[in-house]
């Protein structure tokens, strides 16, 4: 009988470890399941940029309104950041609601040493006892029952705040939209420039070879002549800077699509603005509603007041459930120590058990996590009270610059017509003797001084369109 009872503990003991190795290699191998899945998902892999094929990067090549907009849609740095915030911000949620489930833990356990503690010491006339050794290996299981929404309130807050995190990319959407809008206007703003001062080179150039002609003939004085070279290089000066200006305008709209691009592009001119635009408080109360960013600092007021119930909730008790089961195996085991043991004896063993955790004194730790918890949800809600008034100065100062250079282009589009018939009389008045090369000189400076402002107002409008877009919390939605 003796032999039948070891053969059993043998087979049981090779049994165990056989099962503890197989759940080893199953919890291993599902550990690197789920890695693979998580790495094909994105979040995990490092990400390697490549050029996008949409970005032109030929000098000259075509680049929309729009397509400039979606590349930086598609290419910004900020957006690519906020969007893994994102994604980290969904694995904190994963890890609040890890508690809903059962964790299971293996392990294994070499001990060595004699039976009674004390016995080194003879004390009391006690023996030595030889060293025993003792393998153990096993697996225990803990599951949360209850924690009167510990748990609930922790998981809400951190949904919450994933939620707001979604809302930041929205945010940061809006503001790539803005900024690419601003620098491609500025492009056609500074191409438009280039041409005026192209358009002021040949106006002088042609003028300084009238007076060249006039000069030789003994018809104009040659103070004329060098009066209006010297205005001929001037001009020239500032369609080198102006040209320059529009090199760094355009290295300016790559910035803001987050690319290397080319240096020069071919712009499409941008439609007629539409007259019609709402009262400014209507502007006001849409914003409010659609800005991304309230939206967001709503979802933060609410992180918060989940917080504060979930450390509210600290004050009563928690409940949970715990297993476990595993082989002992005793490996030089004294005769004494058990009775009818024996040396090489495996045993195997189970247990379950609930256990009631009742706070009773903390140190004051749960009422400082409390008061910490109420008072971020207070910071939070002033912050959305301070974001609204911002937010309404920034729809009412967009809303009145554009106001103002729409009124700004009907006022310059009349100096340019009186501009121009100045101009055209101080040119015929100079050819027939009555005026100076000064009063030519003069007119024209005043025509490319209007010209000037009235392209700036005009695209002035356009900036405001886009400011008024983003303010209202609207231009980010077509996109």
């Amino acid at each position: 009988m003796r032999g039948i009872d070891s053969t059993r503990l043998e087979v049981a003991r090779r049994l165990s470890l056989g099962l503890w190795c197989v759940l080893i290699f199953v919890l291993a191998s599902g550990g690197t399941c789920w890695s693979a899945e998580r790495a094909s998902e994105g979040p995990a892999q490092p990400l390697v940029y490549s050029p996008s094929p949409n970005i032109p990067l030929s000098k000259g090549a075509f680049l929309g309104y729009e397509s400039a907009i979606r590349i930086g849609l598609e290419r910004h740095p900020l957006l690519r950041r906020s969007k893994e915030t994102a994604l980290a911000a969904e694995a904190v949620t994963d890890q609040a609601a890890s508690r809903y489930y059962p964790e299971l833990n293996a392990y294994a356990i070499q001990t060595g040493g004699t039976v009674r503690p004390l016995s080194a010491f003879n004390v009391a006339g006690a023996q030595n006892k030889p060293t025993s050794y003792i393998e153990s290996a096993g697996f225990r299981a803990d599951q949360l029952i209850y924690d009167f929404g510990q748990t609930v309130h922790k998981v809400l807050a951190e949904r919450a705040g994933q939620e707001a995190a979604e809302k930041d990319i929205l945010t940061h959407k809006a503001t790539v939209i803005l900024t690419v809008q601003q620098a491609y206007i500025h492009c056609l703003r500074q191409k438009r420039l280039v041409e005026i001062a192209e358009e002021t080179v040949r106006e002088r150039g042609v003028l300084r070879d009238q007076t060249a002609i006039l000069y030789k003939r003994e018809l104009k004085s040659k103070l004329d002549f060098d009066f209006i070279s010297v205005e001929l290089k001037n001009a020239e000066i500032q369609l080198v800077q102006a040209k320059n200006e529009l090199r760094a305008a355009f290295a300016g709209l790559n910035n803001a699509m987050g690319v290397r691009g080319a240096e020069d592009y071919t712009l499409e001119d941008l439609p007629a603005a539409a007259s019609s635009l709402s009262t400014l408080e209507t502007l006001i109360t849409q914003a409010l509603e659609d800005r991304p960013e309230l939206l967001g600092t709503a979802d933060r007021i609410k992180q918060a007041d989940e917080r504060l119930s979930s450390a509210q909730a600290l004050n009563f008790p928690t409940i949970a459930a715990q297993g476990m089961s595993g082989v002992i195996h005793f490996s030089d085991a004294p005769l004494n120590q058990y009775a009818g043991s024996h040396p090489g004896q495996t045993n195997l063993w189970w247990g379950a058990g609930a256990m009631v955790s009742v706070p009773i004194f903390t140190g004051f730790l749960i009422e400082n996590r409390v008061g910490e918890a109420r008072q971020q949800k207070y910071k939070a809600e002033q912050r959305k009270v301070d974001l609204s008034n911002r937010i309404a100065l920034e729809v009412a100062d967009a809303y009145l610059t554009l106001q103002t250079a729409r009124q700004q282009i009907t006022v310059e589009e009349k100096e340019v017509e009186s501009a121009r018939s100045a101009l055209t009389l101080a040119k015929e008045r100079y050819r027939l003797g009555l005026a100076s090369i000064v009063d030519v000189t003069t007119a024209t400076t005043a025509l490319l001084a209007s010209e000037v402002r009235l392209s700036e107002a005009r695209y002035a409008v356009q900036v405001g369109i886009a400011a008024v877009a983003f303010a209202t919390g609207t231009g980010y939605q077509r996109f």
